[in-house]
Formats: structure tokens, sequence, C-alpha cells
């Protein structure tokens, strides 16, 4: 019995131990949405300022015609 008791606090220990060494995967996947997040902000922003070029282009030839 007390060896079972004792395998299993050693167990514990490496695995508690080698849980601190491993890679923090949700720290992984908060750097790859905010990575996203930063790219979709950039290209929105990007359309937007197209989008604003063309309409000023847009009324200005409709100006000229006029």
């Amino acid at each position: 019995m007390i060896y079972a008791v004792v395998s299993i606090l050693a167990v514990a220990v490496v695995l508690f131990v080698l849980s601190f060494f491993m890679n923090d995967r949700i720290e992984e996947l908060e750097s790859q949405v905010e990575q996203l997040s930063i790219t979709t902000m950039q290209d929105t922003y990007q359309m937007k300022k197209k989008v604003k070029i063309l309409e000023e282009e847009l009324l200005s030839d409709g100006i000229e015609k006029i």
C-alpha cells in the first residue's frame, strides 16, 4: 500500500514539474488571434481608404460632367 502511495506521489511530482516546461498552448492561440485581429484591422483600414479615394474620384467626375 505504501508503495502505491509513494509511486502516485512521485508521478504527481514529475507531472507537476513537466507542466512548467511544456509550451502553453493557450498563450500561443492568444498570440495567433491577436495577430489575426491586427491583420484584419489593417486590411479594413486599407479597404476604407481605397473606397474613400474611389468615392472622391466618382464625385469629381460627376461635377466635371455637369
